[in-house]
């Protein structure tokens, strides 16, 4: 189970109106095998939210101060981090912004895969997710590259341990113009994917995230044309999709109608990446028509993954539950989670973090009330503005498991 630090504000607090205010958090969540004569690699996840106070420089500034102490506090040297996602509040008129500020150089200069997205954080101009892996000097290397045929504020990371080939593409953006569908086939397509990861195929993607401008419009385009770069190339319900996230977000750029995130792992054997399940919650996403698993678990010989899609209060029939009722959606959206992590023999308790995303951010309060009375109380999270790919979807959560349960016929992390 994943150890998580005390938040050091309050992710929300009830005022005497009624009302949650958010102020200042950082929360935090490590794991670490148990000692051993060779222990492994420790893991991190930073989550930072800033109060709605003040110019949008000073956001940035208080929350790579706030980022930068507590990385520091907790032993990590800047080039540990392995990516950070920035979430805007208006990316037209902060990207630029945030790019030529010298805490977001030193960042950039550390070497993670970095992406900006606007996504209104919930009483902020701007959020921060750091995930860092620190390891034994000389158990691994980390290799910056360049991603090809997209635009140029993508970015790439390899780090490469053991058999392992782990390859993060950040921030990619067509520099094609046309519609939602043929940004996704220029970006999704594997002779794309081949070239922007030196090699490894759209079968060795674990991750995506499918960030959609105006989703109720274009997610169907979306959907469509991943369907179909997907039976092209042989990725089937029988091999296993990817887990995804569908969710509205947007660039700078109002042409941009898809940025898209990858995980891929090269090296891994059969039986390492396996689908997650929850049958008695969650039907399978063919069923009605696209094309990603609700969630994969990578197994290595000291830990697993688990890579928990974004969910949301669906029934085992693909069914909105609660149509309206964003209190009861989000007990259920949590109850699919768990039904998730259960289906594969973890716990809620083994989240590191939660993007918790909300198609109304005046939600929020309502929203917070229901994780921090539930399971998933003591998880570090961030909740933005972001429509989710069915308008009657009030929210919708996604997250990274970890626990022990690894399998000693597999090299470890």
């Amino acid at each position: 189970m994943p150890r998580a630090w005390p938040v050091r504000s309050v992710i929300g607090k009830m005022s005497g109106q009624g009302r949650y205010r958010f102020d200042m958090t950082i929360s935090v969540s490590a794991w670490s095998p148990a000692a051993s004569a060779a222990p492994g690699a420790e893991e991190y996840f930073i989550v930072v939210s800033p109060p709605g106070r003040g110019t949008f420089a000073s956001q940035i500034a208080r929350t790579f101060e706030l980022y930068e102490t507590e990385r520091d506090r907790l032993g990590l040297d800047a080039g540990s981090a392995v990516t950070v996602t920035c979430f805007l509040s208006d990316a037209a008129n902060q990207e630029d912004e945030l790019r030529m500020h010298e805490a977001f150089a030193r960042l950039v200069a550390c070497g993670p895969a970095v992406t900006v997205i606007q996504q209104p954080p919930v009483g902020a101009k701007l959020g921060l997710l750091a995930y860092h892996i620190r390891r034994a000097k000389g158990a691994g290397t980390r290799t910056k590259f360049a991603v090809a045929g997209v635009k140029s504020r993508a970015m790439g990371l390899e780090i490469a341990a053991g058999p392992y080939r782990t390859r993060y593409l950040r921030n990619l953006l067509s520099p094609k113009s046309g519609d939602a569908g043929a940004q996704t086939g220029a970006l999704l397509g594997v002779p794309g994917i081949a070239a922007q990861s030196g090699g490894i195929t759209l079968g060795e993607v674990i991750r995506t995230w499918l960030y959609v401008a105006n989703i109720d419009v274009n997610y169907g385009p979306v959907s469509s044309a991943r369907n179909e770069i997907f039976d092209r190339y042989g990725i089937t319900r029988e091999i296993g999709f990817p887990a995804s996230t569908g969710i509205d977000g947007r660039s700078s750029d109002r042409g941009d109608l898809l940025l898209l995130d990858v995980l891929a792992i090269q090296g891994l054997e059969p039986g390492q990446n396996r689908r997650m399940e929850a049958p008695t919650h969650m039907n399978a996403t063919v069923e009605y028509g696209v094309t990603f698993e609700r969630g994969r678990e990578v197994v290595f010989g000291d830990r697993r993954h688990l890579y928990v899609s974004g969910t949301a209060s669906i029934s085992n029939q693909g069914e909105i539950l609660y149509p309206g009722d964003v209190v009861r959606q989000t007990g259920r959206a949590t109850e699919n989670v768990a039904a998730l992590l259960a289906g594969s023999g973890a716990e809620p308790g083994d989240l590191c973090y939660l993007i918790v995303y909300l198609r109304d951010s005046m939600d929020a309060g309502a929203v917070e009330a229901v994780l921090a009375a539930g399971p998933l109380a003591g998880v570090p999270r961030i909740l933005v503005h972001a429509p989710v790919c069915r308008p009657g979807w009030l929210v919708e959560m996604e997250g990274v498991a970890i626990d022990g349960k690894g399998d000693p016929r597999f090299a470890r992390f």
